[in-house]
């Protein structure tokens, strides 16, 4: 590894795609023209959520993954095990838009009100794309299969915009998605401009 300073990422506006379930990035998804851009929606079928908080930004989450020693009789610290990992995924978006209601609530529009129904919780399934773009460089993370519903329940502030929490749930993807890695299936790619695969 060597010393350089162009790898860095400031991610000073991000903002986060969504499409089908399993849909692929463009090919460069950094890269303009084709790729992804912070102020419009992604190529078809991706399309931006638009604004989020810069307050409570996006965030990932990750739960297991601890280690434990098992024994034996005759000897301490035989073998190690770790406990599943769950990654996931915090958004706090901020337009109150179709896309936006229907990724927290899974509801419907009322045709005779015009209101959106919010029923019992049901998660949506979408494939995601976080960019997060700085002065010298983006970064992407391509999420192909999530499940995606209201997280914690919306509070008001004054001084802040009203913010939908959307909670996110990574899992894993298929192999002709993303194929696996030493057997073990793929959750999601992480893209970067200038990023190089290193020679066999």
């Amino acid at each position: 590894m060597s010393v350089d300073a162009t790898k860095l990422v400031i991610p000073g506006h991000g903002t986060v795609f969504h499409a089908p379930v399993n849909t692929p990035p463009p090919a460069n998804p950094l890269v303009l023209p084709g790729g992804f851009n912070l102020q419009a929606n992604g190529p078809t079928p991706w399309a931006n959520l638009g604004h989020t908080s810069k307050q409570n930004t996006i965030a990932f989450t990750k739960e297991g993954g601890e280690k434990e020693s098992i024994d034996t009789f005759l000897a301490d610290a035989v073998r190690t095990t770790s406990t599943g990992v769950t990654w996931g995924v915090n958004v706090a978006a901020l337009q109150f838009d179709a896309d936006n209601l229907d990724l927290a609530f899974n509801g419907e529009f009322n045709p005779d009100t015009g209101g959106y129904i919010v029923a019992s919780p049901a998660p949506i399934s979408v494939a995601l794309f976080l960019y997060f773009q700085d002065t010298t460089g983006s970064l992407g993370f391509w999420l192909p299969n999530t499940e995606v519903s209201l997280g914690d329940a919306p509070s008001v502030d004054t001084a802040q915009f009203f913010e939908l929490p959307l909670a996110v749930s990574i899992l894993s993807a298929d192999g002709e998605t993303i194929p696996a890695v030493n057997g073990r299936a793929g959750l999601f790619e992480i893209f970067k401009s200038g990023l190089v695969a290193p020679t066999p």
